[in-house]
């Protein structure tokens, strides 16, 4: 029962937002080192001001979601990084392919009475495979008003740990993915490029930020990207290198 959280949190200050992402890195430490169900674990600025913050985790399943709160350190930085002080969420978003099988009653009481989720169904994709071939890069992507022919376009073009599509109550299609591998091959292009409103791109590598907006310029029609070089966490869990 993999899930994916996705979640935008208004902090009061830039100096709360950092402290925020600084206890977010440490908690994404131990996270890490205990839990390689834990697939993904970003934490990073959502836009200039640098007060809004946002989240995107994917876990396996229930148990391994409550299994990595329950580090007492985890515990105390949790407590350090959130209180009524800090801010507050504006949207938090449980992405499933599973919607109507009930969750644990412990794990509902967490999602629903202190994140207070939206449950989304999955419309598209997977949340987590294995490749066989070796990781490349290390990229999340996260696209905002895509066309229908966003998701297969991207998956012809680069290897995908994890792509899925879904839609909000607007009907706004949304994806979500983290890349591990670009292909140098040129493509066939169609006679109309799928398109997408806008694009953040987090990576921690020049390079390959550089060759991922070739493909994109190249093969898809986006208004605007908002590249992210610097975050707290992990895009992709090395051990599934």
């Amino acid at each position: 029962m993999t899930f994916l959280l996705h979640v935008e949190f208004d902090a009061t200050s830039e100096s709360t937002a950092t402290k925020i992402l600084e206890s977010l890195a440490r908690m994404a430490a131990i996270v890490h080192r205990d839990h390689p169900k834990v697939y993904t674990y970003v934490f990073r600025y959502g836009d200039e001001t640098k007060t809004k913050l946002i989240f995107t985790e994917i876990y396996a399943d229930e148990q391994v979601f409550l299994d990595h709160g329950c580090d007492a350190e985890f515990g105390k930085l949790l407590l350090e990084a959130f209180d009524t002080t800090t801010g507050k969420s504006r949207k938090e978003l449980c992405i499933r392919s599973d919607i109507n099988s009930p969750l644990s009653q412990i794990t509902a009481s967490i999602l629903d009475g202190y994140l207070h989720v939206t449950y989304i169904s999955l419309q598209q994709g997977f949340f987590h495979r294995n490749l066989i071939e070796n990781r490349e890069v290390d990229l999340l992507i996260l696209c905002t008003g895509c066309d229908q022919n966003v998701y297969e376009q991207l998956n012809s073009l680069v290897s995908c740990a994890t792509c899925v599509t879904f839609e909000e109550s607007d009907g706004n299609r949304q994806l979500i993915a983290v890349i591990t591998n670009i292909s140098s091959k040129k493509q066939l292009m169609t006679d109309k490029k799928p398109s997408i409103d806008t694009m953040e791109v987090v990576c921690s590598h020049e390079e390959t930020i550089r060759k991922f907006k070739d493909i994109i310029d190249h093969y898809f029609q986006v208004q605007s990207i908002h590249v992210q070089t610097s975050f707290s966490g992990y895009i992709r869990h090395k051990s599934l290198s």
